[in-house]
């Protein structure tokens, strides 16, 4: 018996790139999507909202202490672990000069931000401008990280 021969069609790298990229931009927009109806909707499922009554309850000050001691110390611990990371992407870049590990220190600096602006005592410091465009950095940094990794994923 003779062997077959499976036809393979070879797609372009450049092809390939652009059709993640719109798969991850499709994916993304419904990510929105679904954040802001979870964000607008989901805390009124099975309770709808009587005459002004709160759907979210107020938090104890006992619980708020908890909340900002806990968080303060995870973020604060993060923030020191990636300073060591950063130094030691900065080293392996100094040694190799390889544009991946520059990638690297430019996540690392984000997940950097990141750690700084979700601690509370940060929030407390400014506490004028708290709740807004300021609660939202953290996870804007965390955005940024990811956006970074995927685009080194895919170099």
């Amino acid at each position: 018996m003779g062997k077959t021969r499976k036809a393979t069609v070879e797609v372009p790298d450049e092809a390939m790139n652009k059709s993640r990229i719109v798969l991850l931009a499709v994916v993304v927009l419904a990510l929105v999507v679904v954040g802001y109806l979870s964000a607008a909707y989901l805390p009124f499922l099975g309770r709808p909202p009587r005459g002004g009554e709160d759907v979210i309850r107020v938090p104890s000050p006992d619980e708020l202490r908890m909340y900002f001691m806990v968080r303060g110390v995870i973020s604060t611990v993060n923030a020191g672990l990636v300073i060591f990371l950063l130094l030691t992407y900065v080293q392996i870049y100094l040694k190799t000069r390889a544009k991946f590990t520059m990638g690297l220190i430019i996540f690392t600096i984000a997940l950097l931000l990141y750690a700084a602006t979700s601690n509370p005592l940060l929030h407390i410091m400014f506490k004028p401008y708290s709740l807004g465009f300021f609660e939202a950095l953290p996870e804007l940094f965390t955005t940024i990280a990811v956006v970074i990794m995927l685009y080194l994923s895919m170099k």
